[in-house]
């Protein structure tokens, strides 16, 4: 199998089926994080992998095309079954194994999916780990014996145990709270808010192998801002496929971003003296109020490229304890992924703490952003589409005269162009999002 870059913002993703996610490119590529995990642990023979997925119905195909080429070249794999993508970050290193692996496409539809990979601390691979791997498909790494197979039956246990002990083991005795787990892999260990004392109601926990993320979770959170008014409930929860985001609802209705809750999570931290260097890592994406509104209280602002992974290798290098993206992805402490779950612990534990409604715990206004993502049959490069091209001149050139900013990229996880304008003039940069739209629709829309 050959192809020029596998990996997107986060691990492989595609269409189950198709290349790469055949069963013997998946046997391929496995073969190929073998030969990383294999260096990494210093030419160990027969090294260990844990394995999780989510939902999604071909996660039975690619879990066992996965297991097929992992124990060929003599790695011993451990089954840990339907878990959130931070729980098997968190498993790779407690159980001490050599490297991780999680099946989920996230908040992608149901009929995709993705393989996400994680080194023994944790950590999803680097670039240059991602190009090892890439450059390694299908040779066959040196074994001393074929693998095993296992399963690991305390695994939602030992993570159930973690989220409590890594919040602080909160009371949430009085909070009534609605959690969509959308039928993903949350849809059981969600319920760890009850097991801390709020009264949960869950929804959509109830998946069928083809309903995650479908009308909602993080994506798709009408139905929690429903129920959330209807059961005059303090807030509403939203997780996505492998519960790695969260969104949260206040109590009128209104959709809090990461943005909303990291705010809120950095103030409180800076009070607790828990805000290492009084600094917190953010996105491209993240509204740059959300910059202004830190600055007031002395905290400072970094911003790197999208994508969690790269917010932790910031949050790692300097030794920050805050980081995350405007799509609910919330880095907290020594935790090496995105972990929604956990957030909205330590949410809901500070909602409980200083007695205010949800709405006022994360008041701020941002500047008036136009998000809109166009569907693509393929990514050709931008400055080769003349209507797009121009499209985005003529919107940078007026942002220029307004103070504004533009993000205009492909996404690394889906065939989609995200135009982001943001500026103080809602109704301009509305207009100029449209007429970029239009022009891509034309020139690359699906």
């Amino acid at each position: 199998m050959t192809t020029p870059k596998l990996f997107g913002t986060d691990g492989i993703r595609g269409t189950p089926g198709q290349e790469p996610l055949t069963p013997g490119s998946i046997r391929k590529i496995a073969a190929g994080y073998a030969n990383l995990i294999k260096k990494i642990a210093h030419g160990k023979k027969n090294p260990s992998v844990v394995l999780g997925k989510d939902t999604r119905a071909s996660c039975a195909m690619i879990e066992q095309a996965l297991a097929a080429g992992l124990t060929d070249v003599g790695v011993d794999v451990e089954f840990l079954g339907v878990l959130p993508t931070a729980a098997v970050a968190y498993l790779t290193k407690h159980l001490k194994a050599d490297g991780g692996i999680m099946i989920s496409a996230s908040h992608n539809p149901s009929d995709e999916n993705g393989i996400k990979f994680f080194t023994q601390a944790g950590e999803k691979l680097s670039e240059k780990e991602e190009e090892f791997v890439e450059n390694n498909i299908g040779k066959r790494a040196e074994r001393s014996r074929k693998g095993t197979v296992k399963s690991f039956a305390k695994a939602e246990a030992e993570y159930f145990a973690f989220l409590v002990e890594s919040a602080g083991r909160p009371k949430l005795a009085g909070l009534n709270v609605v959690v969509d787990a959308a039928n993903g892999s949350a849809y059981k260990v969600a319920g760890v808010f009850a097991s801390l004392g709020a009264a949960a109601t869950l929804i959509n926990n109830k998946p069928d192998g083809n309903n995650i993320n479908e009308d909602c979770g993080a994506l798709h959170p009408q139905q929690l801002q429903r129920e959330a008014v209807s059961m005059k409930a303090a807030c509403g929860i939203a997780f996505d496929g492998d519960a790695d985001r969260v969104v949260m609802v206040d109590e009128k209705g209104k959709v809090v971003d990461g943005d909303g809750l990291i705010l809120a999570l950095a103030k409180e931290m800076l009070q607790q003296g828990k805000l290492n260097k009084q600094t917190v890592v953010v996105t491209e994406y993240t509204n740059t109020a959300f910059d202004d509104e830190l600055a007031l209280v002395g905290v400072k602002t970094v911003r790197v490229q999208n994508g969690d992974k790269y917010v932790y290798a910031e949050m790692r290098k300097h030794g920050y304890s805050l980081g995350g993206e405007q799509s609910g992805h919330i880095i907290i402490g020594n935790n090496t992924t995105g972990d929604g779950i956990l957030a909205a612990i330590h949410i809901l534990t500070l909602l409980k703490e200083s007695g205010l409604p949800f709405s006022k715990l994360t008041e701020f206004t941002k500047k008036p952003q136009a998000l809109i993502n166009v569907e693509v049959k393929e990514k050709k490069e931008l400055s080769t589409l003349p209507l797009t091209s121009a499209a985005i001149a003529a919107a940078e050139k007026r942002l220029q005269q307004l103070k504004g900013r533009s993000l205009i990229r492909y996404s690394g996880t889906q065939n989609v162009l995200r135009i982001m304008l943001e500026c103080n003039d809602r109704e301009e940069i509305k207009k100029l999002a449209e007429e970029i739209t239009a022009a891509a629709k034309k020139e690359v829309g699906v």
